[in-house]
């Protein structure tokens, strides 16, 4: 248990941005109060690298169950954490944080909270929070009138593998109630692979990956996708089946999370890291042969999942093939024909590698299509406005960030659409954005263009736009201008993003994910479109910044 200190994350972060890149976090209080006042809403921190499905993490760990709090629900479940009314799974050493809002400086000496090991061993018996960091969540608890701005810090908190943990929060006044409790169970854990595929099942690789990563706002009936019936675990693959992807039945963020090792007889890899950072191994070009996979978390390494399958050999692979293919070799015929295969072999892995590059792209972007904290900053918005008694801005801001959502999701699904859909996306996100900065905008389309008929790579201009919103007009807030401009150069069409903001060049090292991901699909394009091309340049003139991008030949 650490208690005299707050964790460095929590302590200097002051707008959430590092514990939503590092932490899941539960919020849960008790549906009813034997008190007049309202209850202190606990919370907990705990590592988002490695994660059950949340919603059917009773399904998956029953002994979670043990823990319920009965009388109880939860009172806030974000969609990347886990609900509080049952244990909170724990799978690594860094432990769990436990804070509490409705308490703070001023009313401290009317708390105490208490750790309990297994439901009867007291390891902590009741103390009074001495350590107080930033609300994370904005709740008017300690005074209905104000937001509370600070939380107790109860501590950072770590048992052994097996063991479970659980927070109580009492009123001194009240001895005999707890006001809230959270439980965290610390889990054995390992690997599972719940589905198998080749190149030839691509479409439905993708179609597992967006149900994965589909939030509840998006489909609020979501099933468990680790049961679709597209995942099938196959032992035995053709000679033509050696590209293959593993994939796992859990959430992962981080791809230093998953350790594999490929042992295929007397050869074996050894223990490397994933190329992901996903829930998927994939193997490129497998020999013929009888594998073993090993696959471990780098949290639990004593646990280790093994998967055993097979690559038949084709019929030229075989050995009095080879011998025959060798003697031939020695004729100016065989020569030829292995100089034919060998061309025929490079192509090939050619075409492959750029279909590798293409779906690692299109896996990037399902999960960019929002950007969380973008999201989080919107939803934090709403119930601002909602806690304001703002009820016209917080329905107007609601119904622009649903509009969003299911226009972005639909051309998700599409490799190319209208510029007017482009459009239609840009104004719904820049409406939203205008929102909460209040700058200017506008996006004018030349009248030589058919908006309605002529189209473009789906999302291509939105990381592009959210870009300049967030590295250019937004400090501006009102003084920020933002403009895009489609315009015809002879049979070009030139899209051009254009701000006010400080400003940067390409020669400045950018590496924003939404300008790298926008640069790749370029690249990709330009070795996919016939006749024509695609090109990109920043450039700073007259105190703005002005992206450009240059569509060749797209007029005729």
């Amino acid at each position: 248990m650490y208690l005299d200190s707050i964790n460095p994350i929590i302590q200097h972060d002051s707008h959430g941005d590092s514990i939503r890149k590092y932490f899941s976090s539960t919020f849960f209080n008790y549906e009813n109060s034997p008190s007049k006042n309202k209850n202190v809403l606990i919370a907990a921190f705990y590592s988002n690298k490695l994660a059950v499905n949340y919603r059917q993490a009773l399904q998956k760990i029953p002994r979670l169950k043990e823990y319920g709090a009965r009388g109880s629900r939860s009172y806030m479940q974000l969609f990347d954490g886990y609900s509080g009314q049952y244990a909170i799974p724990v799978f690594d050493s860094s432990g769990i944080i436990i804070t509490v809002n409705g308490i703070n400086p001023e009313n401290v000496d009317d708390y105490q909270f208490r750790v309990i090991e297994d439901k009867q061993k007291v390891v902590l018996p009741w103390t009074k929070p001495k350590l107080f960091c930033k609300a994370y969540l904005m709740t008017k608890i300690a005074d209905p009138d104000k937001i509370d701005e600070l939380s107790a810090y109860l501590g950072q908190f770590k048992a052994a593998y097996g063991k479970a943990l659980t927070f109580q929060v009492r009123r001194i006044s009240m001895p005999d109630s707890i006001i809230t409790s959270v439980s965290a169970c610390w889990v054995k854990w390992q690997p599972r692979v719940v589905g198998v595929f080749t190149f030839s099942q691509l479409p439905d690789f993708l179609s597992i990956f967006k149900k994965q990563w589909t939030s509840p706002l998006e489909n609020p009936d979501q099933t468990d996708w680790s049961k679709d019936k597209a995942l099938k675990l196959k032992k035995d693959f053709g000679y033509n089946e050696n590209n293959l992807i593993f994939y796992l039945d859990d959430i992962i963020k981080s791809k230093n999370i998953i350790e594999y090792n490929l042992v295929n007889g007397k050869d074996s890899t050894g223990w490397k890291v994933n190329d992901f950072d996903f829930n998927l191994v994939w193997f490129k070009n497998l020999l013929p042969g009888q594998y073993r996979l090993k696959i471990r978390y780098s949290v639990q390494r004593n646990n280790i999942c093994t998967y055993v399958f097979t690559v038949k050999a084709a019929w030229y692979q075989t050995v009095w093939a080879k011998a025959a293919l060798s003697l031939l070799g020695i004729l100016a015929g065989g020569f030829l024909l292995l100089l034919w295969r060998s061309r025929k072999q490079a192509e090939k892995l050619k075409e492959q590698s750029i279909l590798k590059q293409l779906v690692q792209t299109e896996l990037r972007s399902i999960r960019s299509q929002f950007n969380p904290h973008f999201v989080f900053n919107a939803l934090s918005s709403i119930q601002g406005l909602i806690t304001k008694n703002d009820s016209q801005n917080a329905s107007k801001y609601l119904i622009e960030f649903s509009n969003l959502m299911r226009d972005s999701l639909k051309a998700s699904d599409k490799e190319f659409v209208s510029i007017f859909t482009e459009i239609k996306i840009l104004e719904n996100y820049l409406a939203l954005e205008k929102l909460r900065f209040g700058f200017d905008y506008q996006i004018k389309v030349d009248g030589q263009i058919d908006a309605s008929a002529l189209e473009i790579p789906a999302l291509f201009l939105q990381p592009l736009v959210e870009n300049a919103v967030k590295h250019g007009i937004s400090a501006l807030q009102e003084n920020g201008q933002l403009i895009v401009l489609f315009e015809k150069l002879n049979n070009d069409m030139v899209v051009s993003v254009n701000d006010n903001g400080k400003g940067f060049t390409e020669s400045d090292n950018v590496n924003g994910f939404g300008l790298q991901l926008t640069k790749e699909r370029i690249k990709l394009l330009n070795q996919t479109l016939n006749g024509q091309q695609i090109e990109f340049s920043v450039k700073r003139t007259d105190n703005r910044t002005q992206v450009v991008i240059h569509f060749k030949n797209w007029l005729i």
